[in-house]
C-alpha cells in the first residue's frame, strides 16, 4: 500500500513539474519551440513534455482566436524561465511577487473548430489527412501562452478581433482587427510561447461508409456520438486493416 501512495506522489510531483494552471487549466511547459495551429505528436519522459511537430496545414480562410491578457505569477513566470532555458532564450522581464505592477503574458486560443475542420478536410490538405490516417497519436496545437514584449502587448490589447493567419509559406502570423480592419499582423517566432495546450481529432463515417474527420476536441475529451478517435477506428469492420 506504501508503494502505491509513493508511486501516486511521485506522479503527481513530476507531473506538476511539466505543466502550469493558466486561467484554472493546465497547460504544458514547452521544452522546444511551439508552432500555434500545427500538428504534432508528443513524447513526453519525466523531465519535460517534448513535441514535435509534423505537419503544417495550410490554412487559406482566418480561424477566429481567443484571447486573455493575464498578469504573471510566480507559479507561470517560473514556467516562462524553464520554457526560455529549455529553447536557449533569455527572459527579457522581471518579477517581483511583492510588487503589484507585475508583468503580463498572453493566453491564445482557437475556437472556432468548424473552420478548422472544413479547411483540412479541402484539397489543399489532402497530404495533412493522409498523414492522420496513419498517425492517431496526432494533436493540433490549439492554446499557447506567449510573452510579449510591450510594444506588441500594447497592440494585442487594443485590437477588437484576433485571428490566425498563413501568412507566409508554412509560417503562422496572429492578424490584429479593429473596426473590421486589419491594422497589425504580429509574428510568433519572435516571442517566447512558454505553455500550450492540444487537441485531438474525431472521425467519423460518411454516406458512402468512409471515413472523413469531423471534429476537434480537448484531449482530455472522449469521440462521443458515433465518432472515433482514429482513422482506423471509424473503418466498418469488413475495412479493418492491423497496422
Amino acid at each position: 500500500m506504501k508503494k502505491i501512495y509513493f508511486l501516486l506522489i511521485l506522479v503527481v510531483l513530476v507531473s506538476s513539474c511539466k505543466t502550469v494552471r493558466i486561467n484554472k487549466q493546465p497547460q504544458r511547459i514547452a521544452s522546444s519551440a511551439i508552432e500555434f495551429g500545427t500538428i504534432g505528436e508528443l513524447n513526453s519522459n519525466l523531465e519535460i513534455n517534448a513535441f514535435q511537430t509534423n505537419a503544417i496545414p495550410k490554412y487559406q480562410e482566418k480561424i477566429r482566436v481567443q484571447v486573455a491578457i493575464v498578469l504573471h505569477n510566480k507559479s507561470t513566470f517560473n514556467a516562462l524561465k524553464k520554457a526560455s532555458k529549455l529553447q536557449g532564450k533569455n527572459v527579457a522581464i522581471k518579477f517581483i511577487d511583492s510588487l503589484a505592477n507585475k508583468p503580463k503574458y498572453v493566453s491564445f486560443q482557437l475556437i472556432d473548430y468548424v473552420s478548422i475542420v472544413t479547411q483540412l478536410n479541402s484539397e489543399k490538405n489532402s497530404s495533412i489527412i493522409e498523414h492522420l490516417k496513419i498517425a492517431p497519436k496526432s494533436r493540433l496545437v490549439t492554446t499557447i501562452s506567449i510573452n510579449f514584449s510591450n510594444p506588441l502587448l500594447k497592440s494585442i490589447e487594443s485590437a477588437e478581433e484576433i485571428y490566425l493567419v498563413n501568412n507566409k509559406h508554412k509560417k503562422y502570423g496572429l492578424a490584429l482587427y479593429k473596426s473590421n480592419k486589419l491594422y497589425k499582423t504580429i509574428e510568433l517566432t519572435s516571442s517566447t510561447i512558454f505553455a500550450y495546450k492540444l487537441s485531438s481529432f474525431c472521425w467519423t463515417l460518411n454516406k458512402r461508409k468512409e471515413p472523413i474527420l469531423i471534429n476537434v476536441i480537448s484531449e482530455n475529451l472522449e469521440c462521443k456520438n458515433k465518432t472515433y478517435s482514429s482513422y482506423q477506428k471509424a473503418l466498418p469492420k469488413e475495412q479493418k486493416v492491423k497496422f
